[in-house]
């Protein structure tokens, strides 16, 4: 049975900063969220948590954060089909809505469809042999549904940029 997972959304993107939704476009990480990237790793090095590898969604900037961790843990990056972040369809692109819970959207993935493609996604990752955590990095939309799959309850809407959280059956840990 999975114990712990360490979540670490992806780096600063220029969405991030213009405050518009990329959703299933394929941004990359400004030059922070690449620093924050490395933050991250260094932050899970000195926490001496020991992975077997980087589960990431294949979408550009969590795969960059993903071989950035990879690199400075020494694991391999295996790439999740299923993690991607919600296709907001015609409102990718523009403003971040209100509403971040609404079922459905013109042209986009259902809420209903998004959460049942994680869940997917989650239950095929391997329980690490070992005991240790599996880390996953990801996407906003990803967290609370990581959450409900480990059953656990968060305040956090989802964690900043590149900063691990790990969840184990108890609750939530800020790395």
């Amino acid at each position: 049975m999975l114990r712990s997972v360490i979540f670490c959304r992806h780096g600063e993107t220029e969405s991030n900063l213009g405050g518009w939704l990329a959703g299933s476009k394929d941004v990359a990480l400004t030059e922070r969220g690449r620093a924050q990237a490395r933050e991250a790793a260094a932050s899970l090095l000195a926490g001496g948590q020991s992975v077997t590898a980087v589960h990431s969604s294949p979408q550009r900037r969590a795969l960059e954060t993903a071989g950035i961790l990879a690199e400075a843990l020494g694991v391999p990056v295996i790439p999740v089909a299923g993690l991607e972040e919600r296709r907001w369809g015609d409102l990718e692109g523009g403003a971040i809505p209100a509403d971040l819970l609404r079922e459905e959207v013109p042209n986009g993935e259902s809420l209903t469809g998004f959460r049942a493609r994680v869940t997917t996604a989650l239950d095929g990752l391997p329980v690490p042999g070992d005991g240790g955590p599996l880390l996953i990095v990801a996407h906003a939309g990803t967290w609370p549904v990581l959450c409900r799959w480990m059953g656990v309850e968060s305040d956090l809407l989802w964690p900043p940029n590149a900063s691990p959280v790990t969840l184990t059956r108890e609750g939530v840990a800020a790395q």
